[in-house]
């Protein structure tokens, strides 16, 4: 990893030797099984890249550009991912387990974050409108000032969104799960 750029390449655990990645440019690289546990991706891009089975938790992710970057069935635990660079952030997560990331304040319209498990997670004036939340575990992740139009919560669960703080408007949500919108009125359904 003594280069700075690196593209058409896919990188395996056994290359990664070096706990730092800061400053440096992946332009489609596929990351497979690779243990980024308190890498600093600082001031880096990654652009088109896919990892694969990763373990992300306590990566540092100051000034970092994702754009067209897919998480996919990867551990990623402890992301401070608001402090990207907000003008360039394009990233997908698929089938992974995602717990205490934060995502305030970032434009993630469009974006896919289905199959997962996002558990005790911040969405703070977060733009998800048209998102796809579909068959994700939501447990203890908070909502909030978000925009959910048109974001897709089919076969969700264990989501907490109150409507009267998010724009929920055309969003799709499947029962028994969408009765839980309710919860903030204080009512009682027989």
């Amino acid at each position: 990893m003594n280069r700075e750029l690196f593209e058409d390449l896919v990188i395996h655990q056994e290359y990664i030797d070096d706990s730092s990645l800061e400053g440096k440019e992946f332009i489609n690289c596929q990351f497979e099984n690779c243990d980024f546990t308190e890498t600093d991706f600082s001031y880096s891009l990654f652009e088109n890249c896919i990892f694969k089975e990763c373990n992300l938790s306590l990566t540092k992710s100051n000034e970092s550009k994702m754009r067209e970057v897919l998480f996919k069935n990867c551990k990623i635990t402890g992301v401070d991912f608001s402090k990207c660079d907000t003008f360039i952030t394009d990233m997908s997560f698929e089938e992974c387990l995602i717990r205490n990331c934060n995502f305030t304040d970032l434009n993630l319209k469009k974006r896919v974050f289905c199959k997962n498990q996002i558990l005790e997670c911040d969405f703070y004036n977060t733009e998800l409108s048209e998102s796809d939340f579909s068959e994700t575990t939501l447990t203890d992740t908070v909502f909030e000032n978000c925009n959910l139009t048109k974001a897709n919560f089919s076969d969700a669960k264990d989501y907490q969104i109150r409507p009267s703080i998010n724009k929920i408007k055309k969003a799709i949500f499947t029962m028994p799960e969408a009765v839980t919108l309710l919860k903030e009125l204080d009512i009682v359904i027989k």
